[in-house]
C-alpha cells in the first residue's frame, strides 16, 4: 500500500464487560490506532451473577444509561464504524437476552455475546496490536472469568476461558475478609487451570491484560516510584511479580482497598487479582510479566483490519502519525535514513541488529517534530511526548532509547529530562549510542537546511577510525562554520577523528 493512499479514519468500540462497560474512539492511521477518547462506567454487571445467575439490577440500570450515552456520542462523532464486544455476562446471566433487547431497543445497537474461546482470542490479537513481538501466554482478567492463550509470532492459539473472575468466584462483596480465604481459593484456581490446553506452555512471557492487573501494576510504580509512569509493556520479573501478588492479597489488601485515585469498585478486585497472579506464576514460570494495556477492544479493531493493513509495522506508521501536522518537512525521513544508513558503520549498535534499525527509522520518522514550538523548549517537550506517545511495538527500554535520540537531535544539552528514567532503563553505552545517532540527525537538518533535497547533495561516510561529510561541488556552499561545528560536535561523541571537505 502505497502511504499516500493511506488516510484517517474514526472507529468507535462498546465493550460491555462484567465489571465496566467501556466506549472508546479510535483513529486509525494504517496499522496504528490511537485512543481520541475513552469512557467507562463501572457497572458491575456480573456482580450478582454467582449469587443469582442474573445480572446485578443496578448494574442493569447503569449499563444501560451509559450506552443510551455512548449511542449519541456515536452519532454526533460520526464515525465510520462502531465495534461491540460483549463479555462472560453477556454469555452467562439468564436474563442477558432480555437486557440485549432492551438496548436493542434503546439504541439500535445489535449485541452478540463473544464465546470464552473468541474473548481470548480479541484479547491476543490486541495484545499482538500494541505488540507485534508478543510470545507467550496472554491471560485476560474480567469481572467474571478469565482468559487464556498462547501468542507467538502473530498467532494465536488455544483459547480458553474458566469462570473465575473475582465476581463469578467470590460473590458480590469482595471487601470482606472471608472473601479471601486462601485454603478454599487456591485449589479451585488450579482445578480449573488444570483444564489449560497443552499449547500453553510455560517458560515464555505472561501478558496480563484486565483493569485489576492494570490497577495493581500501577501501584506497584508508585510504591517503587518507577520513573517511567505508562503501563503498557510494564515487565516485571517473575520474583518481583510475585512479591507484589502477595503483598496485594496479604499485608496491602485493606491498603488497596482505599488506595487514592482507584474507584473502589476497581479497588476491590485488585486482591483477588494478585492471587490468581500467584497461581498463574506457579502454573506457567514466566520469564518475564508484561502489563499488555490494550485487550479485547484493540483487538476487536485488528481483526477488522485488511490483511495488508496488519503487515505494516505499526511503529512506523505511530511515529508517522505522531508527528502529521508537526514536521518541519514531512519528506525528510527517507532521505534522511539513506544518508545516515551510509556512514551506519560509525554508528555501532547496542542493541540487536534489526531493532537498533528498527528504531532509528523510527527516530527518522520523529525528525523534525515540534513545528512552532519555541526553540528554548522544543527538546525537552518532543522528549516528553515521543517518552509517552501510544505507540506499538515498543518496551521502556526501547522508548527511553527513542526519546533521546529525539532529544539529541534537537540539541546538544547534557542535561536530559526525566534523568531518572534514562538512567535506570538504558546503560551508559546504550545513553551514548542514542546520543550519537541523535546528533548525527541534527548534523544532517543543520547541514541541509531541513530539506531532503539539498541532503542528497551531502555525503557522509565513515572510513578507518574517521568520519566525513562532503558536498557536491555545485552545493560547496553548504558547508558553513556552522556545519562544520556540528560536525565536530558528531566526531566528539562519536570519538571519531573529523575529515569536514568545504
Amino acid at each position: 500500500m502505497d502511504k499516500s493512499a493511506l488516510s484517517h479514519r474514526r472507529l468507535g468500540v462498546i465493550d460491555i464487560g462484567s465489571n465496566s462497560v467501556r466506549f472508546v474512539i479510535y483513529e486509525l492511521f494504517g496499522a496504528n490506532f490511537t485512543p481520541v477518547y475513552n469512557e467507562k462506567v463501572l457497572a458491575g454487571l456480573g456482580r450478582s451473577l454467582r449469587a443469582t445467575g442474573r445480572l446485578d439490577p443496578n448494574g442493569i440500570v447503569l449499563a444501560r444509561q451509559a450506552i443510551r450515552r455512548f449511542k449519541t456520542l456515536c452519532d454526533v462523532h460520526g464515525l465510520d464504524k462502531v465495534l461491540i464486544g460483549a463479555t462472560a455476562a453477556m454469555r452467562e446471566a439468564e436474563d442477558a437476552p432480555g437486557f440485549i433487547q432492551d438496548v436493542y431497543e434503546d439504541t439500535g445497537f445489535t449485541i452478540k455475546p463473544l464465546s470464552g474461546v473468541k474473548e481470548a482470542q480479541m484479547a491476543a490479537m490486541g495484545v499482538i496490536a500494541a505488540e507485534p513481538r508478543a510470545h507467550g501466554i496472554a491471560a485476560d482478567l474480567g469481572g467474571a472469568s478469565l482468559e487464556l492463550i498462547s501468542v507467538r509470532d502473530k498467532n494465536i492459539s488455544g483459547g480458553v476461558s474458566f469462570p473465575i473472575g473475582p465476581f463469578q468466584l467470590l460473590g458480590q462483596d469482595l471487601t470482606q475478609d472471608k472473601a479471601y480465604d486462601l485454603a478454599r481459593l487456591r485449589p479451585v484456581i488450579r482445578t480449573h487451570l488444570r483444564d489449560a490446553p497443552a499449547c500453553l506452555e510455560s517458560g515464555d512471557n505472561l501478558y496480563l491484560i484486565g483493569g485489576a492487573w492494570r490497577n495493581l501494576f500501577s501501584v506497584h510504580q508508585r510504591r517503587n516510584d518507577y520513573p517511567l509512569r505508562t503501563l503498557q509493556s510494564y515487565a516485571l520479573t517473575p520474583q518481583k511479580a510475585r512479591n507484589l501478588a502477595r503483598w496485594a492479597y496479604g499485608e496491602g489488601r485493606h491498603e488497596l482497598l482505599t488506595w487514592p485515585g482507584i474507584n473502589n469498585r476497581r479497588a476491590e478486585t485488585l486482591p483477588y487479582s494478585g492471587l490468581l497472579l500467584d497461581e498463574l506464576l506457579d502454573i506457567y514460570a514466566p520469564q518475564k510479566v508484561v502489563i499488555s494495556t490494550a485487550g479485547l477492544r484493540e483487538g476487536l479493531i485488528y481483526q477488522s483490519l485488511s490483511e495488508e493493513l496488519r503487515s505494516r509495522d505499526a511503529l512506523f506508521d505511530g511515529c508517522r502519525d505522531l508527528a502529521r501536522g508537526n514536521l518541519q518537512n514531512p519528506f525528510f525521513a527517507a532521505p534522511l535514513y539513506n544518508f545516515l544508513e551510509a556512514a551506519q558503520s560509525a554508528f555501532l549498535p547496542v542493541l540487536s541488529e534489526d531493532n537498533e534499525t528498527r528504531l532509528r527509522r523510527a527516530a527518522c520518522y520523529l525528525a523534525g517534530m515540534g513545528k512552532g514550538l519555541h526553540p528554548d523548549y522544543k527538546a525537552v517537550l518532543v522528549f516528553e511526548n515521543v517518552l509517552y506517545a501510544p505507540l506499538a511495538g515498543l518496551t521502556h527500554k526501547e522508548r527511553a532509547y527513542l526519546a533521546l535520540m529525539l532529544f539529541a537531535s534537537l540539541t546538544g544539552k547534557e542535561r536530559v529530562p526525566n534523568k531518572a528514567a534514562i538512567s535506570l532503563l538504558l546503560s551508559d553505552k546504550e545513553q551514548c549510542a542514542a546520543r550519537v545517532y541523535g546528533t548525527a540527525i541534527r548534523l544532517a537538518v543543520v547541514a541541509s537546511g531541513n530539506s531532503e533535497r539539498l541532503l542528497s547533495a551531502l555525503k557522509l561516510s565513515h572510513i578507518g577510525g574517521s568520519l566525513a561529510l562532503s558536498a557536491a561541488p555545485e552545493y560547496k556552499s553548504l558547508m558553513s562554520e556552522r556545519v562544520r561545528i556540528r560536525f565536530n560536535q558528531l566526531c566528539h561523541i562519536a570519538q571519531l577523528n573529523p575529515q569536514f571537505d568545504p
